[in-house]
């Protein structure tokens, strides 16, 4: 009851303060309408609110409705939601909601949001909004998401576009703030270190392309951005800018990343190796490095072939991250080697070391953790194969 009564005094609240700051002067049927972009920062609790989120408002001064046009919603309830996700099938769909809900479901989550209203005659507005009412039909609302291509932002963007014409244009960016669309990425996940490998993990060699202007826009805060630089015949896009709700700064506990992990291990397999460990413990270790990075190397094969993402082809992690180490990782419980298997543990370790040697040439950016974690497999195959006496022995 508590929380209900603090959302409707919450939605007063803003609908208040949306009176006061901006009143009905403009209270006449001929320019009625209020288009903006609205733009909403990070969040932390769920992996999907790591990047922002954009929406499009539409307030009519003359009626009082206040509506927000949504393009990142989906449905868990979605037969074979998971499978669709991971394939890259899953369909997102543009829903309208109120734009008090709409905001205070980023205030109770902390995330700051910012209007940026547009400066347009009426008909464009007009236009504009029957495009958006249009798009949110039922038969017209779904689509193929796409995380840098077809998403949230980019579907915003692309709509209004298309409605302004040619009288819209974005600013060109200096070359020297252009960088990959991994780089852009890496900057939003400086709090959590292991969403950030496994994004390097599973994303290959297309994340590591130059985003031109218009590619960078699929993060909604380079969306506003744009549009703060942006032109409609000849004049500033944006007639105002203001932020709707401050985020409140919170302080992200400190959770040590897979890059120290891995070196931890690194550590603590070279005092072993000073201790001269039984070779049992060596094919122990052994087992559970090829076992791991076999089974990850499956799904990044599956996330090559077996789905629609275009970021997850050519994945060169899978020079370390094997897939055949599966099936390999069993043969090391066997008493004996055979000499096949010898010489598939030899020449993974001469990819490996040949890895790490061109590290700076590497063909796509890789997550500074796999750095420690390919010499954890030099220092597996180099234990137990090129002592074929000690291998020999009873274990």
């Amino acid at each position: 009851m508590k929380k209900i009564a603090t959302r409707i005094f919450l939605s007063l609240l803003i609908g208040f303060s949306h009176f006061i700051f901006h009143p009905l002067q403009a209270n006449n049927d001929s320019d009625s309408l209020q288009v903006s972009l609205l733009t909403c920062g990070p969040g932390t609790d769920e992996a999907y609110q790591s990047f922002g989120h954009t929406a499009i408002r539409v307030r009519d001064l003359r009626t009082g409705t206040d509506k927000v046009f949504n393009y990142g919603v989906f449905d868990f309830n979605t037969d074979g939601f998971y499978m669709k996700f991971i394939q890259g099938k899953l369909l997102y769909y543009v829903d309208i909601e109120r734009f008090d809900y709409f905001v205070y479901n980023y205030m109770e989550q902390n995330r700051w949001v910012r209007e940026q209203i547009l400066n347009l005659e009426p008909e464009k507005k007009q236009q504009l909004y029957a495009a958006l009412e249009k798009n949110a039909l039922p038969e017209n609302k779904f689509y193929l998401y796409d995380f840098t291509h077809n998403n949230c932002s980019t579907q915003p963007r692309d709509l209004i576009e298309k409605t302004i014409g040619a009288d819209f244009q974005f600013k060109e960016m200096p070359k020297a703030n252009t960088g990959t669309f991994r780089q852009m990425i890496d900057s939003y996940m400086y709090y959590n270190e292991w969403m950030d490998f496994g994004i390097d993990l599973l994303l290959g060699r297309p994340l590591d392309e130059v985003a031109d202007n218009k590619e960078r826009m699929f993060l909604p805060e380079e969306l506003m951005a744009a549009f703060d630089s942006a032109t409609y015949k000849g004049q500033p896009l944006v007639q105002t800018s203001s932020m709707i709700y401050e985020q409140t700064p919170i302080k992200n506990p400190y959770i040590p990343g897979p890059a120290l992990a891995a070196w931890i291990i690194v550590a603590i397999l070279i005092i072993q190796q000073t201790r001269g460990r039984h070779v049992t413990q060596a094919r122990g270790i052994g087992f559970v490095y090829f076992f791991i990075t076999g089974a990850v190397g499956c799904i990044l094969l599956f996330m090559w072939f077996g789905t629609d993402h275009v970021m997850t082809k050519w994945n060169f992690n899978l020079l370390w991250a094997f897939p055949l180490h599966l099936p390999m990782s069993f043969w090391l419980l066997r008493r004996n080697l055979p000499s096949w298997v010898k010489s598939y543990f030899f020449f993974f370790r001469i990819l490996l070391l040949v890895m790490v040697i061109l590290w700076a040439f590497k063909p796509q950016e890789f997550h500074m953790a796999v750095l420690p974690i390919s010499l954890i497999g030099v220092w597996c195959v180099s234990k137990f194969y090129p002592v074929p006496k000690v291998l020999e022995q009873p274990v």
